[in-house]
């Protein structure tokens, strides 16, 4: 075994042993873990510990999307079942449909499929 290797296999042992890390989020206060996979993925791609914690990152990807999102409740328009959607029912010139009825759909009107795979 080379001095590479045994470098190597030294950093892995070490990797896998990482004790997890309780941090404060600066955001909301609240402690939370840093668990060692974590750890070794910021670790190997060069970038520092959260700040903040999970709950206080997400909030802060889902507002760099822009506003709220707004669901809409309406019904199948095949079936009738209650559903909820991302867009304005009363706004869209498209069929709505359930996922089931919308799988069926594409089932039958697949434009790119139309027959079935050759078998190999």
């Amino acid at each position: 075994m080379s001095i590479n290797s045994l470098a190597r296999v030294e950093v892995i042992s070490y990797a896998r042993c990482m004790a997890a890390i309780t941090q404060t989020c600066a955001q909301c206060g609240k402690q939370f873990l840093v668990i060692d996979q974590e750890q070794k993925f910021l670790n190997d791609k060069g970038l520092p510990l959260p700040k903040n914690c999970p709950t206080c990152r997400q909030k802060r990807r889902l507002a760099l999307r822009g506003s709220e999102r707004t669901l809409y409740k309406t019904k199948c328009q095949k079936c009738g079942t209650e559903i909820v959607v991302a867009y304005d029912p009363s706004k869209v010139t498209n069929t709505i449909l359930c996922k089931k009825d919308y799988d069926q759909y594409f089932l039958e009107n697949d434009p790119i499929i139309k027959d079935p795979l050759p078998e190999v």
